[in-house]
């Protein structure tokens, strides 16, 4: 009495083979994507934390302007003497914007009252061109003003940015 007995219930050894190299590859490509999706949210952050402190300095700069009664410009320091009638304590004048090194620097009063960094450690501040500040003559009916262009780059990354805005005194 010889039966065949024939089993059925189970996997065979090839199919085995064929499902575990399917699951790893799946995995292999499911790991892989992971890793672009967490790596491009950091390069998105740092490119928004860099461009948050661009902003920042260009905030810096307008509330410098508002109410200055008269600027003076070179190419890397602005002095903004601003209107005492406002309100502005006359020992804060003159406010001196200046890039040293790489940081945005403000310097309050005459003499010296107050020196601080407006950048984070995390970015460098740079002039395009060796040049932040632009003088803007009065002309034609137009007040002085000052062109400003400077590049915000972060320390972690490497991505830099370019910030250019023109302020005019308001007479």
């Amino acid at each position: 009495m010889n039966k065949d007995f024939k089993n059925t219930a189970g996997f065979t050894l090839i199919e085995t083979v064929i499902y575990i190299a399917i699951l790893a590859f799946l995995m292999g490509g499911g790991m892989t994507a992971g890793f672009y999706i967490i790596d491009s949210g950091q390069k998105n952050k740092t490119d928004i934390n860099t461009q948050a402190e661009g902003y920042f300095l260009l905030r810096k700069i307008e509330w410098a302007l508002t109410g200055a009664s008269s600027i003076s410009v070179t190419p890397t320091s602005l002095s903004v003497t601003k209107d005492t009638i406002t309100g502005f304590p006359s020992s804060q004048n003159p406010l001196i914007l200046s890039l040293d090194g790489s940081n945005l620097q403000l310097t309050r009063g005459n003499p010296i009252l107050t020196t601080a960094n407006l950048n984070s450690s995390n970015v460098a501040v740079a002039g395009v061109g060796g040049v932040v500040f632009i003088d803007i003559p009065s002309s034609g009916g137009k007040p002085e003003g000052v062109k400003i262009n400077f590049t915000v780059m972060s320390k972690e990354s490497g991505v830099s940015k370019l910030f250019t805005v023109a302020k005019y005194l308001r007479k």
